[in-house]
């Protein structure tokens, strides 16, 4: 059996601006901006037969602002929204790989990765996935 398509989205920084809101708050998500630019990429990607895979640094806490997120912004069905367990702690390039080994390599053949944490971008590319780097990620 063959593996569906797929691409995968990073939210804050990447398809979400947090405009003012730190990066450790989960409790104003809903209020991040849309980020337009990259919205119409996943969503031209959507239409052209990937299906669209979340994988970000948030907490299972986040999970329902996020979801409503994604659905009020993206106007796109999502295959999968994978986030990282309440109360871990360790740096997001651990989480998305494990996340990654567990759920999505199994399952999808990955197109591309839309994120922009540089740590992040070089653990994608170092697992062989094309990753577009949508901003300057030295954080």
């Amino acid at each position: 059996m063959s593996r569906a398509s797929a691409v995968l989205v990073d939210v804050d920084g990447t398809i979400a601006v947090a405009d003012g809101r730190s990066p450790y708050d989960e409790s104003t998500v809903s209020a991040d901006l849309p980020n337009s630019d990259i919205i119409a990429v996943v969503r031209a990607l959507y239409r052209d037969g990937h299906r669209l895979i979340v994988v970000s640094g948030r907490t299972e806490a986040a999970r329902a602002d996020t979801s409503a997120w994604l659905e009020r912004h993206l106007g796109v069905p999502i295959d999968a929204v994978y986030l990282r367990a309440v109360g871990d702690r360790r740096p997001d390039v651990v989480v998305k790989k494990e996340l990654y080994r567990r759920h999505i390599e199994p399952r999808y053949r990955v197109l591309c990765v839309l994120e922009d944490r540089s740590r992040v971008v070089e653990m994608w590319r170092g697992l062989g996935l094309t990753c577009l780097q949508v901003a300057p990620g030295d954080f």
